[in-house]
């Protein structure tokens, strides 16, 4: 079931990026959305090779959040209280979150399956 929940986070996911990607004529943008729609049926229809997809979209997306914190904080942070600054941080903290959840969902969707055969 969360699985599905995944596949249907990306695939929402792909519809946007590439939505974005021809509304802004930012056509290099088209390869993520393809590959977040290939991953999202891979996962869909339980692909083995489709985890191993899922985890680099995972790191990916981890790493680029945290080199964006590191370099706004580098260059001097926009908000002047540390309340708005923490509030600032909270969409980016639920990405990671789904990131981490969804592949220790993933490792042991694979994992269980791997164990039935």
């Amino acid at each position: 079931m969360i699985i599905k929940l995944l596949s249907a986070f990306l695939l929402v996911a792909s519809a946007y990026v590439g939505w974005w990607a021809v509304s802004s004529a930012s056509f290099l943008w088209l390869l993520p959305a393809v590959l977040l729609l290939v991953v999202a049926f891979g996962l869909f229809l339980r692909k083995r090779w489709s985890q191993y997809l899922w985890y680099l979209i995972a790191l990916a997306v981890s790493v680029s959040w945290v080199v964006s914190v590191v370099r706004v904080a580098r260059s001097g942070w926009p908000y002047d209280n540390a309340l708005s600054s923490v509030i600032s941080l909270v969409p980016g903290l639920l990405l990671i979150a789904v990131c981490a959840g969804g592949s220790a969902v993933v490792a042991n969707h694979f994992r269980a399956s791997k164990n039935a055969l």
